[in-house]
């Protein structure tokens, strides 16, 4: 400890103490100068409160000078000392054991949350003041001062006062204590609520004005004032309220409320206390629901603003993903695209290669869904629909889901139509959605398990079933299988990772389709079903050209000097050698400094160049080369990971002629390479004739 803290310390038992003492005593004074039922016990007690927001504002330090408070209020109360002491020990207890309560579950002083009003009214006005009010009625009977007769009416009494402080004075201590003065424009409207409240209680708590007014249901006009605080003044507003209406009613109860006229000061102060608790609660509650409105209709209005700047470093790291991914993809994509232009395969090495440039492209696919995960999730994913047969998605689907299913140890038996089913329709993501829902059976099935895969033809439909002898599903959970993020909890443990979307997007992606999907179990290890159904095209026209069909040798092409630039030196050597099989002459180059050495030397027609580059980018390099001398005549092209709208508006801008996204294949190169013109030549200014 320093010594500035040291002094802070010394000068907080110096005044600090004192102080909280006296403000304790004066409060104890009060409540005791209310005194009917015994001179000692009070149904008014406002040192409670004061004593509970000491000790939760400036720590369990305060005990001292709370229990110098009130032993020395209860000393001078006529009561033998010890009977005092024990009576202090019993408000130091009620105040630091309260506290602690509410500082364990979490309590928020502001009282801006409805679970902080439930937790003051539990543990503070309920639970703590039974330690006070317990020790106090047993010292009190212990030294002779009352009676062991009258310990019920006594803890009653005692137990409803410090309840009162608790859930009156306490909440305008603790709301109040920070520096958060309301603006000035709500000074005026303050005042009038001030003085419209205190007019009320005048008619209310008071026999002013009431001679020909009945008593009874005034009582309930103090509400107005309390919504009307609680909607303009938040909490603050709703405590002042409260311990103005309970000091009007304390008044009142005192003179002589004309609704209890009959009853005794005493009678009539305990109903009037029980009512305004009633009172303090209701209020702390409205004002602690309509803060947590506020302040969520705050926190989305944060949450809007950030999700709009969210979307855009979401674009920036969905295009650096898609990037990272697309490298590795792209010399596997080239030399799988080699193997197709390749002779002497083998019948099962062609199959096989096939296989895999299917699920390279299906991956592709699913990269350039990255992009677009913002149209995902609103439901706007773009289909690429063409003629398909049902037979070929589902090959496709069986042939992605098998090394889970086999992984398992599962079998799956395959029960397809008698004649094809032609849907226009997107292969791809429909062997996504099968696939999705074949994993989600070998996940959910214990191993060794069964998987059904059937289609059928049900009028106009195509149906798709995938029924499992998994752990099934519970009637509860069954409506919600398809919304995001829902996993069955019972199957939690056995899930084998996944963020509860693939049912979902299955659902989306079916819909699109003009489909639906729909899921059946008839409870827990019982298994489950999910039937896809899919319209069906009336009269379908000739299925289009498959898209990877087995080519022999190249189409002719015109031969072009091409240098390839990439730090990835595998995605360039299969690019390079997928070129030279097409019949082009081709250089290569692993960065941009070589690459314009190479272009002056070489004079390519063609150069095509990765993007992200160290040193020297791909922009840099065509931006270099466009302002060589004698290359104008030089094709540029971007073959690149970064495939938004605006990488290409940049590529364009630093001068490339065409933009490719990695991998490129086959067909796109050869297009490119077909559509190119003859090489340009520079211009010469000839001067004109004179």
């Amino acid at each position: 400890m320093d010594s500035s803290q040291a002094r802070r310390r010394v000068l907080f038992w110096i005044l600090g103490i004192p102080a909280i003492a006296a403000i304790y005593f004066a409060a104890a004074k009060l409540g005791l100068s209310m005194a009917m039922l015994a001179e000692q016990v009070s149904l008014v007690w406002p040192a409670t409160g004061f004593a509970l927001a000491a000790v939760l504002l400036l720590g369990y330090r305060v005990w001292p000078g709370i229990a110098l408070g009130a032993l020395i209020a209860n000393a001078t109360a006529n009561e033998p000392f010890a009977t005092a002491c024990g009576i202090a020990l019993g408000n130091t207890l009620e105040a630091v054991g309260g506290a602690w309560l509410l500082r364990r579950t979490g309590f928020d002083c502001a009282l801006g949350r409805l679970s902080d009003v439930v937790k003051l009214f539990v543990f503070a006005a309920g639970i703590s003041t039974t330690i006070s009010s317990t020790i106090g009625v047993i010292s009190l009977s212990l030294g002779g001062v009352q009676p062991w007769e009258a310990f019920g009416s006594l803890w009653w009494t005692w137990w409803i006062g410090d309840a009162m402080g608790n859930l009156v004075v306490a909440p305008l201590l603790l709301t109040w204590a920070g520096d958060k003065s309301a603006p000035p424009r709500r000074w005026r409207e303050a005042l009038i609520l001030t003085v419209s409240l205190s007019a009320a209680c005048l008619i209310v708590f008071t026999e002013r004005w009431t001679v020909h007014l009945p008593g009874y249901p005034l009582a309930f006009a103090v509400f107005p004032f309390a919504i009307w605080a609680a909607l303009r003044f938040g909490q603050r507003g709703t405590a002042a309220v409260i311990l103005i209406a309970a000091g009007w009613a304390v008044l009142g109860a005192i003179g002589g409320v004309r609704l209890l006229q009959e009853a005794t000061a005493h009678e009539r102060l305990l109903v009037l206390q029980l009512f305004m608790g009633v009172n303090a609660m209701t209020a702390l509650l409205l004002g602690a629901a309509i803060t947590e409105r506020r302040l969520a209709l705050e926190e989305l209005r944060y949450q809007r603003e950030c999700l709009h700047v969210t979307l855009e470093h979401k674009d920036e790291f969905l295009a650096t993903l898609a990037h990272e991914l697309r490298n590795p993809l792209a010399p596997i994509s080239n030399a799988l695209q080699l193997l197709r232009l390749t002779d002497d395969l083998t019948p099962a090495v062609k199959h096989m290669s096939g296989i895999m440039e299917r699920q390279v492209n299906h991956l592709v696919r699913l990269v350039d869904d990255l992009l677009e995960v913002s149209r995902i999730t609103r439901g706007k994913i773009e289909l690429r629909k063409e003629l398909v047969d049902v037979i070929a998605v589902v090959a496709n689907a069986v042939e992605t889901s098998r090394p889970v299913i086999e992984a398992a140890g599962h079998q799956l038996a395959i029960t397809l139509a008698s004649a094809p089913m032609m849907l226009e329709a997107d292969a791809v993501r429909l062997a996504q959605v099968i696939a999705n829902l074949l994993n989600n059976a070998a996940k959910y099935t214990e191993r060794g398990g069964q998987i059904w895969l059937t289609t059928r033809h049900v009028g106009d439909e195509a149906v798709i079933s995938v029924r499992d002898t998994g752990l099934g599903i519970s009637a509860e959970m069954l409506p919600r299988v398809f919304e995001m993020f829902v996993q069955v909890d019972s199957t939690r443990r056995r899930a084998q990772g996944g963020l509860g979307i693939g049912l979902t997007l299955a659902r989306s992606l079916v819909q699109l389709h003009g489909g639906r999907i729909e899921a059946h179990s008839d409870g827990l290890g019982r298994g489950s079903e999910f039937v896809v159904h899919l319209p069906l095209i009336s009269s379908p026209a000739p299925l289009a050209t498959p898209a990877i069909l087995p080519i022999t040798s190249p189409r002719s092409l015109p031969v072009r000097k091409i240098l390839l630039v990439d730090d990835a030196e595998e995605a360039l050597d299969t690019l390079a050698e997928l070129l030279a099989t097409m019949g082009q002459r081709v250089r290569t180059a692993v960065d941009a400094a070589s690459a314009i050495e190479q272009v002056r030397a070489q004079r390519p027609d063609v150069v095509i160049s990765d993007i992200a580059m160290p040193n020297i980018d791909g922009y840099e390099l065509a931006q270099r080369l466009r302002r060589e001398p004698g290359l104008e005549g030089v094709f540029l092209v971007a073959l690149t990971g970064y495939g938004q709208d605006s990488d290409k508006r940049q590529a364009m801008e630093a001068g490339f002629d065409y933009h490719l996204i990695k991998p490129a294949n086959l067909e796109a190169l050869e297009n490119l390479l077909r559509s190119m013109p003859a090489p340009r030549q520079p211009l010469s200014l000839t001067p004109p004739s004179p």
